[in-house]
């Protein structure tokens, strides 16, 4: 997939202009479409959800905030883009974040969002935000750190997490394009067992079709977790992308388990694009 359509996830949150300025330099680096979703409704308060501070004027006071932030980053973004020639769209809407961002996947090609905090009750909705819209929306998810910096690259040096799944097969032609303009691809396999091994050489030379030259990086035994195996091996390389399939084994096992999906969106401190 070539990624000519950028959907970025807006709200009043501390991370909303690290996601737009990552979005306006992929766009530029892609000579894509990217369109700014703001969503006006509290991140935190779907609207089915009623506890700590859900009170009308709370949510009332919430979204005349967010409108007055949604006026102003506008204005930033339209010139923002209007000076780096980069074709854009704004849209502000107010309603549940899963819902709106689900909507408006049709028309993309890559989805960002932000890594959820932890720090407060409400978190736990951001939280569901990353796992549904990765399952949900069809698309890859780019999520965003907390506290990175969006001045560094992304897609220099690309970490691919291949197993021979479905998940990671539709994470590597999901990002073709990111792949292809990176100056390194390393592919990661961890324990490979026969059948890894095999299709770990298939999905090679399928790069390699793709003018895509890829270096292996095998891992034969770890005592931490897959999940944070993978992501020290792309810190160990010095990589600044994490591509990985979502979701391998079912969710609910995952959701009581643990897995790798569960600890990248919470621990990951580089960017990570998944697929389901």
């Amino acid at each position: 997939m070539t990624h000519k359509s950028i959907l970025v996830h807006l709200a009043n949150d501390e991370e909303h202009q690290t996601r737009l300025d990552v979005a306006t330099r992929l766009a530029k680096q892609h000579d894509a479409h990217v369109s700014a979703l703001f969503i006006t409704t509290p991140v935190g308060m779907p609207a089915e959800i009623y506890g700590r501070g859900a009170s009308v004027q709370f949510l009332l006071d919430a979204t005349n905030s967010a409108e007055k932030k949604a006026a102003k980053l506008e204005k930033e973004f339209r010139d923002t883009c209007e000076r780096n020639n980069i074709s854009y769209s704004w849209v502000v809407e107010g309603g549940d974040h899963i819902s709106l961002l689900a909507d408006h996947a049709h028309a993309a090609d890559v989805i960002i969002l932000s890594q959820p905090s932890h720090e407060h009750f409400e978190d736990r909705f951001r939280t569901r935000l990353v796992e549904e819209i990765t399952l949900l929306s069809g698309l890859p998810c780019l999520m965003i750190p907390k506290g990175f910096d969006a001045s560094k690259p992304i897609g220099k040096r690309v970490m691919v997490a291949w197993k021979s799944t479905r998940e990671a097969i539709r994470a590597v032609r999901d990002n073709l394009s990111v792949l292809r303009k990176a100056d390194e691809v390393l592919l990661l396999s961890i324990r490979p067992n026969t059948q890894d091994a095999l299709s770990l050489g298939e999905i090679d030379n399928y790069l390699e079709r793709h003018d895509i030259q890829a270096k292996t990086v095998k891992i034969a035994e770890t005592e931490s977790s897959i999940g944070q195996t993978i992501h020290d091996a792309a810190e160990t390389h010095n990589c600044d992308l994490l591509v990985c399939g979502a979701y391998g084994h079912s969710r609910l096992r995952e959701m009581f388990l643990g897995g790798v999906t569960k600890y990248l969106v919470n621990h990951a401190t580089i960017p990570v694009v998944m697929s389901h």
